[in-house]
């Protein structure tokens, strides 16, 4: 039960015993003062009500910081260097100016919301600030250089290969995977918070954030894969050439390691994949470990490819036997080569897309494209649907009769 007393000053005293034991031995003791008793009594049946329910949160906790509770849960924070490199980044860039001083207790969900549709309209996607104003409070003009698809597209089509920060007006806000990224992070912050007993709730869960709308899966058709290779050499257009048919992720053709290439079955087991951290001796989901068969026309060049290799080589590797990431490989080699070859602008991954859709053109189950591609849900599978011979049959059988 609390316990009211009346101060010399003529403030009336409240003190709760809470459920924390001192090193002594005792329970620790809180204490609230106010002129009137009224108040104090119905703070301490609040704090007894809390303590009763089991969501008493100690005030000491609640006054945590944001900035100093990430620093305790990423020392103990277990994940693999590409997820804590993208999360380092998130909090480096968009999470610590704005909540790194805020105490967990004081972080609301209405500042939440406002701080989500900051980023969504206001926030320029290059440089991470305010259109317009830069951070010292100066107009922004600076320009940024384009890369990989979108340098190509402006190179055939005249279009200038600089673009203004969105402080001229372009593309204000961040992208909704970015947004997504950012506030996952938040939330698992504020998780781990109430798991610790600093906070009673987490504010961030299920906020309204912007839909990350899929776009239609871009491929190349098979007179473009043809002008492609053909543009391509000796290992690489090896790669391309059976990407185009198998769908690899990038980094799982990167990271193919020869250990991993059977060639008396011909097949190759999909386990590690490169990083922009280097190697990582494991794929991206469950359903990503598995056997991808190599094609019949591609099997001697393949084997005559993997001769001289020895168990830890790369069977692509980058020059000096380096391991190859996307960005670099679409830069020195993949956007060259589609220049050269005069085809539509794409990345490395969207040979996984141009693999898919062959398959499902030429009538291969869906199910069996999941399996094959190691699409964690049926779902994403779906999006090649459209593709299927006659999907549209009934529909056109219809506008003719």
């Amino acid at each position: 039960m609390a316990q009211f007393d009346k101060l010399p000053s003529g403030r009336w005293r409240a003190t709760v015993v809470t459920p924390i034991k001192l090193p002594s031995g005792r329970r620790k003791r809180i204490t609230n003062s106010d002129p009137l008793k009224s108040v104090v009594a119905e703070w301490a049946r609040r704090q007894e009500a809390a303590i009763a329910a089991g969501t008493w949160i100690d005030p000491t906790d609640a006054d945590t910081t944001l900035g100093e509770y990430r620093e305790r849960w990423r020392k103990t924070k277990i994940a693999d260097a590409v997820s804590i490199d993208k999360t380092d980044s998130h909090w480096r860039t968009h999470i610590e100016p704005v909540w790194a001083g805020h105490p967990l207790g004081l972080i609301t969900r209405p500042d939440l919301k406002a701080w989500v549709k900051t980023m969504a309209t206001e926030q320029c996607r290059r440089c991470y600030g305010k259109p317009g104003v830069d951070r010292h409070g100066m107009l922004r003009t600076h320009t940024t250089k384009l890369a990989g698809a979108a340098l190509l597209k402006a190179q055939r089509t005249g279009e200038p290969t600089t673009r203004r920060c969105s402080g001229s007006g372009i593309e204000a806000g961040l992208g909704a995977w970015t947004i997504q990224g950012i506030v996952a992070h938040v939330s698992g912050l504020l998780t781990a918070a109430v798991d610790d007993g600093f906070i009673p709730v987490n504010p961030a869960v299920r906020l309204d954030l912007p839909p990350a709308r899929p776009k239609p899966p871009f491929f190349w058709h098979d007179a473009e894969i043809d002008k492609i290779v053909d543009e391509l050499q000796d290992g690489h257009q090896l790669a391309v050439d059976y990407n185009m048919l198998v769908g690899l992720r990038p980094g799982e053709l990167f990271g193919l390691l020869i250990d991993y290439v059977d060639l008396n079955i011909w097949q190759i087991n999909v386990h590690g994949v490169a990083t922009r951290n280097g190697w990582r001796p494991y794929a991206k989901s469950q359903k990503s470990h598995r056997a991808a068969p190599i094609p019949r026309r591609l099997r001697e060049r393949f084997a005559e490819h993997c001769a001289g290799l020895v168990p830890g080589d790369l069977v692509f590797p980058a020059p000096g036997g380096g391991v190859w990431n996307d960005r670099n490989f679409a830069t020195r080699v993949f956007t060259p080569a589609l220049e050269r070859a005069g085809v539509r602008a794409g990345t490395p991954y969207d040979m996984r897309h141009t693999a898919a859709s062959r398959l499902v053109q030429r009538g291969v189950d869906l199910k069996r494209v999941q399996e094959l591609l190691g699409h964690e849900k049926y779902s994403t599978t779906l999006r090649y649907a459209h593709l299927r011979p006659g999907a549209f049959d009934e529909i056109l059988n219809a506008w003719d009769e």
